[in-house]
């Protein structure tokens, strides 16, 4: 695994991936700077969490901003990346027959690969709310959070924090288990990470449909933003528990078939 970190960490993808995902929070606070900043209100227009218009509140308001900005699409769009790439471009290379002719199993191969594409995408995650605490401390301030619901004092906001990164990084956990799988099917990286992208905004589209009904429910994006109940006083966390479940049997049935496809699959040619 250590080698397999490694070469991953030396590719140029990653180190601008995460340089990518950097630089949109400081180039969110450059345009609210140049703007003016928000309003202050909590009354944002087309905003579901009700953070977007209080961004300028605090440095550790933006942060909350970054990771409700960039959870929606960017993020797993890295986390793709990262899933998408972990095979098909060593079977595209061709190096994929090389690392299959050394004395470890094929499942334990794959094993290694998600481990770091996970590990990767687990630090894009991360970087959203550092990146925009930092910047947006520059900007506005180190102070309490303001949310729809009152105000957190900085004590209570950091691990809140941390427990909405933690949800949002679990959030993409079935994007990085599809990714892996059509990354086992395909020699084309480009193929795996579209495609996975794909899919995404379909199940996002599917997902805004209210004729639906309960079928909603339980798509992987459903509970998405459900992460906001944690800046009410008490948090609450129902509507958080189910989004960590949900995601438990799209994780399960991407793996076990990507799993499957790669230990019994020719996915050399």
């Amino acid at each position: 695994m250590r080698t397999e970190l490694w070469r991953q960490l030396a590719r140029r993808r990653t180190q601008f991936a995460w340089l990518g995902t950097a630089l949109v929070p400081v180039i969110i606070v450059v345009i609210l700077v140049l703007n003016g900043g928000g309003d202050g209100d909590g009354n944002g227009n087309g905003d579901p969490t009700g953070l977007f218009s209080l961004a300028t509140a605090s440095g550790l308001n933006f942060a909350l901003v970054a990771v409700a900005a960039m959870s929606g699409f960017l993020l797993p769009v890295v986390v793709a990346l990262f899933a998408g790439d972990s095979v098909s471009s060593d079977a595209g290379w061709g190096s994929l027959r090389y690392l299959l002719a050394r004395p470890v199993g094929r499942s334990r191969l794959l094993g290694r690969k998600l481990a770091v594409a996970v590990l990767l995408g687990l630090v894009a995650v991360a970087i959203v709310p550092l990146v925009g605490a930092v910047a947006g401390t520059i900007a506005w301030g180190w102070g309490a959070v303001q949310t729809p619901f009152g105000t957190l004092p900085v004590g209570t906001a950091v691990p809140r924090l941390v427990a909405i990164t933690a949800y949002v990084a679990w959030s993409t956990a079935w994007v990085a288990a599809l990714a892996l799988w059509l990354s086992t099917v395909t020699d084309a990286p480009v193929g795996a990470v579209a495609s996975t992208i794909v899919i995404v905004i379909v199940v996002q589209i599917l997902d805004a449909i209210t004729a639906l009904g309960d079928i909603r429910r339980w798509l992987p994006v459903h509970e998405s933003t459900a992460w906001v109940a944690l800046l009410d006083t008490p948090a609450r966390t129902d509507e958080l528990a189910r989004g960590v479940l949900l995601q438990v049997p799209w994780v399960v049935v991407f793996l076990a078939l990507a799993f499957w496809w790669f230990r019994r699959k020719d996915v050399l040619s």
